[in-house]
């Protein structure tokens, strides 16, 4: 994990995290570009000091231990209420402490006022395989960045990771089970509402396109025949995003329609897997307004799932179930999926931060080397064979034996007279 440092140093009371901090960052930040948040321990519970430091946007929670002894002796613990906090905290030494805190003091207005965290979870292996979920709504552009970007480590881990994806809708802050009455950006008489955005500005179309959504990855994820690849889902995020969400001028409603037609899935079974999802009868949805105000199987079930893992922000990503709080960046992920097999694929060597990194594997490294010193071989032996040649070519080229008798016979005619 990489961000910048943050430490009240003029407000001592609130060093302990007790107090609610400011906002430091948006609603939804880029991810890496949240701070890290230093506290020290004592005054109120870990469980306090981390749901402030989420609450104002922080990345991570760094408490400095406030005794003189290794922390490998404390743990943090929970007091009870702290299910549905979502960001890491690391306990530190003191001394490690006040060297973060000298660091931030000197570098307070510095552009490089960053560090990297290197955290390890412990992470569920039950099987050699690992399941990703994401947690988003269909109007993130930041989640079609990365699915797009991540595409190719995915076809690199082949079977051995599986996507999942969820969908996140709130109920209207009055809503009412008895209504039948449609409620603004949401469906279900305001039991799924999605906050509308720069892109898609009706949110009750971000609900449906959840709905729609979740219908082509059953399509090609759970077809039980297995003759659908997954590919399409793949294919479909990625050409949604180029075609109705990168630019707020392209998007409309039929969008996600032509965009099912590009990609070559059959519409007529998405629209039967969407209609199908809405819960009453043939008569109720024969109205033209029957998806404004009908429960939704899917929406019930991503609520249900989202709730059994305390999902509380978005997007998320989950590992196995396990909640990720590291870089979106794919490489990294790609580490986090790989670190989750018990039975690494020999990708998981070659490709990732350390190939990322270094810009060459292991194998190249060697082979450049190599190269290099050939490289260097053949010049030592060309330059000496030239200047042998040129020295050669110089002896031939003067008369030593006229310039010798000169020398001689100056030295004697010195020495006659003397």
């Amino acid at each position: 994990m990489e961000g910048y440092l943050l430490f009240d140093t003029k407000n001592e009371k609130n060093q302990y995290g007790c107090e609610k901090f400011n906002k430091y960052t948006e609603e939804n930040p880029v991810v890496g570009e949240s701070p890290f948040i230093i506290v020290k321990k004592g005054l109120c519970s870990a469980t306090e000091k981390v749901r402030n430091i989420e609450e104002a946007g922080g990345h991570a929670a760094i408490i400095i231990n406030d005794k003189n002894e290794p922390p490998e002796k404390m743990f943090l613990a929970d007091d009870g209420h702290g299910g549905d906090i979502s960001i890491p905290a690391v306990l530190i030494s003191l001394s490690d402490g006040q060297k973060l805190i000298e660091y931030y003091s000197t570098h307070l207005h510095d552009k490089s006022n960053r560090i990297r965290l290197e955290i390890y979870f412990a992470v569920e292996k039950s099987d050699n395989t690992v399941k990703y979920d994401i947690w988003f709504t269909p109007d993130q552009i930041n989640v079609y960045t990365f699915l797009k970007d991540f595409e190719r480590y995915q076809k690199l881990l082949g079977d051995y990771a599986t996507l999942g994806v969820h969908y996140i809708t709130y109920p209207y802050f009055s809503y009412n089970p008895n209504s039948n009455t449609p409620v603004d950006d949401c469906l279900g008489s305001g039991l799924y509402c999605v906050r509308p955005g720069n892109i898609i500005t009706d949110g009750s179309l971000i609900a449906l396109e959840s709905i729609r959504q979740k219908c082509i990855y059953r399509y090609t994820y759970e077809n039980k025949e297995n003759t659908i690849s997954k590919d399409y889902f793949w294919n479909y995020m990625t050409t949604f995003y180029e075609k109705c969400i990168s630019d707020k001028d392209n998007y409309n409603k039929l969008c996600s329609a032509n965009t099912l037609s590009l990609v070559k899935i059959p519409i007529t079974d998405i629209e039967k897997c969407i209609e199908d999802s809405f819960i009453g009868t043939s008569y109720e949805k024969q109205k033209d307004n029957y998806k404004k105000v009908l429960k939704n199987k899917i929406l019930d079930e991503e609520y249900e799932i989202r709730k059994k893992y305390y999902i509380s922000r978005v997007p998320t990503l989950t590992i196995n179930g396990r909640l990720y709080d590291g870089s979106w960046r794919p490489e990294y992920i790609f580490d986090a999926l790989c670190a989750s097999l018990n039975k690494k694929p020999k990708v998981c060597f070659t490709e990732g931060t350390q190939s990322e990194v270094s810009g060459f594997s292991g194998p190249a490294v060697f082979v450049i080397i190599l190269v290099v010193l050939a490289i260097n071989i053949i010049l030592f032996i060309i330059c000496k064979n030239f200047i042998r040649k040129k020295i050669i070519d110089r002896i031939q080229s003067t008369d030593i034996d006229s310039k010798i008798d000169t020398v001689v016979n100056s030295y004697l005619a010195l020495r006659d007279q003397s």
